[in-house]
This record gives C-alpha cells, structure tokens and sequence, in this order.
C-alpha cells in the first residue's frame, strides 16, 4: 500500500508540471526582460553554468516537476550558438522518458544519477516550454502522458566555467595616402572594423566578406597615425596602427 502511495504522488506532481496543459494546448511564454552580468545573446566561445527555474505554465508558481531536475544547467558556446544541457534526479529517471524545450527533442545521456538532456542552439534570454513525456506505473500499468510547463534562466546567474582559447581576428590593412577619405583591408569575415585619430572615430564597418572599405568622415593628413581596429565575438580583438602617407 505504502509503495502504490508513492508512486500516486510521484504520479501527482508530474502531472502537475503544467497545471493540468497538455502540450498541444500550450502556447509560448511571455518573454521578459531580465538582468545580466554577461549578455547570454553574445557568449564568446567557452563553457558556462546557469540556473534555471520551472514554473507551471502561465504562472510564478514552481512547478512540482522542478524537484526531478537539477536547478542549474551547463552551457557550451561556440560561434554565439549555445547548447544546453539539463540534469535530472535519480527520481526523475523512473517517470521521464523524454523531454522537449522550447519544441526540441533532447539529446538524452542514461545516467543512473540522473539522467542528462541536452539541446542545441537554445536562446537563454527567452522563457522556454519544457515538454515532459512521462510514463508512470500504476496498478500494474502505465499511464503515458505529454505534460509541460515554463523554464526561465536566470542570466544573472551566468558564469563562466572555463572559457576557450579565442583565436585572434585576422586584420590587414593597405597604404593610406594624404587627403583619402576610405581605408580599406581584409579581415575575418563578420568582424566589425573602426577606424579613429586620437579619440575620435572617423568610421567603422561590420563586414560581410574577407575584404572591407571603410568610408571616412573626413579626408586624413599626413602623419596621422590611424588606429584600425577589428571585433568579433568569440575572437580576441586586434589593434593596427598605420601611419598616413
């Protein structure tokens, strides 16, 4: 008797996960703004950790199924795309077969700990439907159900765990002569390029192929000594001098 309560309970808080929605009843959460030390829309390569919380569909309740996941995520960045991965419990483990968030299937990893999911390309500044395929054994058998609910990241929460080696953006530039109102070069494809003269910035572009111009504000003198520099995320940024011809 003892056993069939618990696995009544269990029964009872997994379903509770979103109030009762079923997955085709669900639309997207409300997006809403939040605070960040590190801006999760531009991560540069690297492994970070972020926590998270489940809350039942449409509210700032926790959702009961939050107690079979773990509270925080590890996260794998490369080229501003993040993969997320979500641990369960050893609990969790008896009742979820799958999971989706925000539509997509999980990667799943079978850990008698807990077992792990993983999704790719996940936007961490947006509140995500997290889909629970649930099968629960109950008087010798098992009820199947599609259950969800809402997950939030906390971007505040954002840290970095190690980060890769970022690799240096290329950039060259060619001769600049007297009174030339453009400077012009190549560098990493998508990098953003600005050209200044002391402190003050007489242009920038962010390129869409290897070879960039950047028009000047105004005509350069002799003996300018431009600063040329090249960003782009996930790459150490790079600094040239050239001097006006």
């Amino acid at each position: 008797m003892k056993k069939s309560l618990t696995v009544m309970s269990a029964l009872l808080m997994l379903t509770s996960a979103g109030a009762g929605i079923s997955l085709n009843q669900v639309t997207s959460p409300t997006p809403t703004a939040q605070a960040a030390a590190l801006n999760a829309a531009k991560l540069a390569n690297g492994k970070y950790s972020i926590k998270f919380n489940v809350y039942k569909t449409g509210t700032t309740t926790a959702s009961e199924a939050a107690q079979y996941l773990s509270n925080k995520a590890s996260v794998s960045v490369k080229n501003k795309k993040a993969t997320v991965t979500i641990t369960g419990t050893a609990a969790g483990n008896k009742f979820i077969q799958a999971l989706t968030l925000g539509g997509k299937d999980a990667k799943v990893k079978k850990v008698a700990s807990g077992n792990t999911y993983t999704f790719s390309n996940v936007n961490l500044k947006k509140d995500q439907v997290i889909g629970f395929s649930l099968a629960v054994p109950m008087n010798g058998q098992t009820v199947k159900m599609q259950e969800s609910a809402t997950l939030k990241f906390n971007t505040s929460s954002l840290k970095a765990t190690s980060k890769a080696k970022a690799k240096k953006v290329a950039l060259s530039t060619k001769k600049i002569k007297a009174k030339a109102k453009k400077l012009s070069g190549t560098t990493t494809k998508g990098a953003k390029v600005t050209v200044k003269h002391n402190k003050k910035t007489l242009g920038k572009v962010t390129t869409k192929k290897k070879a960039y111009t950047v028009k000047l504000k105004k005509a350069v003198k002799k003996s300018w000594k431009l600063k040329v520099t090249a960003t782009k995320a996930g790459y150490k940024t790079v600094t040239k001098t050239v001097t006006v011809k």
